[in-house]
């Protein structure tokens, strides 16, 4: 089956979508896509909304703080300066509320 996803919610840097058929979720970012089953974009955003990017940010040579972030898949990670990173996390955020909402739409019309 093709996937075929429908976009949940978007910002600047980033979209986040899910294929209606299989579940899977992705995340877009720049010209990245990483895709996800439910379970594990469920925590892969508990992890990412934890994280603190003052704590966990390095200097990098263009003279700003950037974070790197792993992903699900072990050689995949993500490098963000701090505007992308709160992006992310809000629209992460944001996303998880409207898939809990549309959950308990879909279990309500069956």
């Amino acid at each position: 089956m093709n996937c075929r996803p429908e976009v949940i919610i978007e910002g600047k840097y980033f979209n986040i979508s899910q294929c209606p058929d299989c579940k899977r979720l992705g995340i877009y970012y720049k010209n990245l896509l990483i895709g996800f089953s439910p379970d594990t974009f469920k925590t892969f955003s508990q992890s990412f909304t934890n994280i603190d990017f003052h704590t966990m940010a390095v200097s990098f040579p263009d003279g700003f703080k950037h974070i790197i972030v792993n992903s699900c898949h072990y050689d995949i990670q993500f490098n963000f300066n701090k505007t992308e990173f709160e992006e992310l996390k809000k629209l992460i955020l944001q996303a998880n509320i409207l898939l809990e909402a549309k959950d308990i739409l879909d279990k309500n019309n069956k």
